[in-house]
């Protein structure tokens, strides 16, 4: 079979897709060409890269898989209409999701240690400052309490703070001290020195973490997106940061990827890294081996993992 990963210049991916793969032709596209080389193959595999009904249309195609989670940028129901198949791999069957965790860690110490301060002063020649914050003692509110959060929340135990966990259910899991139904977030923010964004975008997340949301902040504290960017309001947060109601931001991910080095944003306390959170050795080898076991599922005309509109799709006749 062809599959196309929808971005050029992933070496690392392609590499491992194609020792996973060895029988299948592995291209690339850049997201501006996703239509027309959805004629091309059999397999998308998207990324960041938005797909739409144009390119959902073709007749060759029968599977978006996505390497890693996010769906996000797939046209589902029109996929479900025109009977392709989409799959993603969930960031808790891997280790994508202690990977982006593991990042949350470091965006936090970044940010209560006043990473790029201190970088300023070692510049300037100026030792014992700046002064910084212990996560140890404080309380962390993670919004979204999945594969992510869990995994987080494990790790932090072991820097003594305590857990609010934020999910849309709210049924307690016992990683947390606390555990709160969506629908009591604006208590969750209040209790919080960190806020840990891991929840999907969906429909219902979008916008969530917005201008009522960061209304009730404590003053000085500090706010992670390791999820989506637009999970968080961009004007809100930067409203928020100016007036120094948040302390600082710590964003994996944003509203335009790749975003712009001279947004304005980078010029307020905000520490920042280009969507790294699952990208390590571990999580992209696994990712790899399940995207390439539902490519041989595919193959086989066998029920796919994870695919996401099983339930209502008009298939295509499987070919062995």
């Amino acid at each position: 079979m062809r599959i196309c990963l929808c971005r050029r210049g992933a070496t690392k991916i392609v590499e491992l897709l194609r020792a996973a793969l060895p029988q299948d032709e592995i291209l690339e596209c850049s997201s501006e060409e996703v239509a027309s080389c959805a004629r091309q193959v059999e397999v998308l595999v998207p990324l960041i890269a938005p797909v739409t009904e144009d390119a959902l249309a073709s007749p060759r195609l029968r599977l978006v898989q996505q390497f890693g989670a996010g769906l996000d940028g797939v046209d589902v129901d029109a996929a479900s209409r025109l009977g392709v198949y989409v799959a993603n791999v969930p960031s808790g069957e891997t280790a994508n999701a202690d990977s982006v965790a593991e990042l949350a860690i470091l965006l936090m110490l970044a940010l209560a240690r006043r990473w790029a301060r201190a970088q300023e002063n070692l510049q300037m020649r100026r030792v014992g400052a700046p002064v910084g914050t212990t996560l140890m003692g404080k309380t962390v509110t993670i919004v979204g309490f999945g594969g992510i959060g869990r995994a987080l929340a494990k790790r932090l135990r072991a820097l003594g703070v305590r857990i609010v966990a934020v999910s849309r259910s709210g049924a307690f899991r016992g990683e947390a001290d606390r555990h709160l139904a969506v629908s009591a977030l604006p208590e969750a923010l209040r209790e919080a020195d960190f806020i840990v964004v891991a929840t999907p975008l969906t429909d219902e997340t979008r916008g969530l973490i917005g201008k009522d949301a960061l209304a009730c902040i404590k003053q000085g504290a500090f706010l992670i997106n390791v999820a989506r960017g637009p999970v968080v309001d961009r004007e809100a947060l930067l409203a928020a940061l100016a007036s120094g109601k948040l302390a600082g931001a710590g964003l994996d991910v944003f509203w335009e990827e790749p975003p712009d080095p001279l947004d304005r944003l980078f010029s307020l306390e905000v520490i920042a890294t280009p969507h790294i959170g699952g990208a390590t050795d571990l999580s992209l080898q696994e990712i790899a081996r399940g995207v390439a076991e539902n490519v041989d599922r595919l193959r086989r005309g066998e029920v796919l993992r994870n695919c996401v509109n099983a339930s209502s799709l008009r298939a295509k006749a499987p070919q062995a």
